[in-house]
């Protein structure tokens, strides 16, 4: 299988606040580590950056989600 990596921005629905980006990210970590990828998620003023790296088949569906 061939190492994939996505990088894309995206906008929040609404402002975040922080129990809610926590809630985010532990959801994402236990996620990610069910289908072994790697990530970054950044988040500024109602913008994400997300990094996902993992195998394509995974990493692919996971980004049309």
């Amino acid at each position: 299988m061939a190492l994939t990596v996505i990088v894309y921005v995206s906008y929040a629905s609404h402002k975040m606040s922080e129990s809610e980006l926590v809630e985010i990210l532990d959801e994402a970590r236990e996620n990610n580590t069910k289908r072994n990828v790697t990530g970054m998620l950044l988040y500024r003023d109602g913008f994400f950056i997300q990094a996902l790296e993992g195998e394509k088949d995974v990493i692919e569906p996971l980004y049309q989600k």
